[in-house]
């Protein structure tokens, strides 16, 4: 449905995903992420890292998780929905990158046990893992997924701060008191709060939400790898206490390489809607409420097209 192309982002998608991961490691000299309390002052890097010459050669390709979820609505027992799911892919050559977002409603989803969830997909966490549902995005897209990272609103909002607000531009007001957001339309600055509600925002279409996703994560990126952006590393990633990732510590220098190399890349940036890729939108009165059911067939032509190092 919304598909941009730009080569900047490219670098930051790497930076946010990989260098992010990498960046949060050292940090904390070692400790797996997302598990670290108080980062320790950065050491020095070591020059003449060796590369796994294998990864560095072959496409990567990470599950973004967003997570509806913040320390005060876990202390409630909330259950924790992943209402943003975003693939990246980084190409074997690192000259492009694609993103694809996922509607969170949409259901009946073919599972890599030979399952159909005919859940909504966010709830696959929840219910039945990170693993699950990563392999679900796999076996979704039909592509292999080498990771995932996560992060909650809390951290989110702590990664917009740190850079000192995103910039953005609505075509309409957009006002929805469920998030507490009231903007009018045009060029404005959205400090951190404010920046998640405009990315949890409901109140016109899932679709355009995706593609204020997309477009908020490409304005942290811009701003972070900004000459002008003077970021504290320690302090940015101190506040990350739900950054989670299965990326390997032993390739951590190939994955930082992976990232420098990306910074020239073209980037697609796909969010999944009507037209191309929705058959069916509304409720069909079995209890599950609203739904998106999918045309996977169409989306697995996009992936494959886009997706692949023929």
């Amino acid at each position: 449905m919304s598909r941009s192309t730009g080569s900047w982002l490219a670098g930051g998608v790497a930076a946010i995903v990989l260098g992010a991961f990498a960046a949060f490691v050292l940090l904390n000299q070692g400790e797996a992420p997302g598990l670290g309390e108080q980062p320790s002052a950065t050491p020095e890097v070591t020059p003449g890292a060796t590369f796994n010459e294998e990864l560095l050669s072959q496409r990567l390709t990470v599950l973004l998780i967003g997570l509806d979820s913040n320390r005060v609505r876990r202390e409630a027992g909330k259950g924790m929905n992943t209402d943003t799911l975003m693939l990246a892919s980084v190409s074997a050559d690192q000259s492009e990158v694609t993103l694809v977002s996922l509607p969170r409603d949409a259901v009946d989803i073919p599972m890599p046990d030979g399952r159909t969830w005919d859940r909504k997909v966010n709830a696959i966490y929840a219910v039945e893992g990170v693993e699950a549902l990563v392999g679900t995005m796999a076996e979704l897209y039909q592509v292999p997924i080498h990771g995932y990272a996560q992060i909650d609103m809390n951290d989110m909002a702590a990664l917009v701060n740190a850079v000192g607000g995103v910039d953005v531009s609505p075509p309409e007001p957009l006002v929805d008191p469920i998030v507490r957001l009231d903007i009018p339309a045009g060029d404005q600055r959205l400090d951190g709060r404010t920046a998640m509600a405009y990315m949890r925002s409901r109140a016109d279409t899932d679709y355009n939400r995706a593609a204020r996703q997309q477009e908020v994560l490409q304005e942290v990126v811009r701003r972070l790898t900004s000459p002008r952006t003077d970021v504290d590393v320690a302090e940015f990633f101190s506040g990350l206490r739900s950054f989670e990732t299965d990326l390997p510590l032993d390739d951590l220098p190939t994955l930082v390489e992976i990232a420098r190399r990306a910074r020239n890349a073209e980037v697609t940036g796909e969010v999944l809607g009507p037209e191309e890729y929705i058959l069916f939108e509304d409720d069909r009165g079995d209890g599950r409420g609203y739904v998106i059911e999918l045309d996977i067939e169409a989306i697995r032509a996009f992936v494959a097209q886009h997706i692949t190092d023929e």
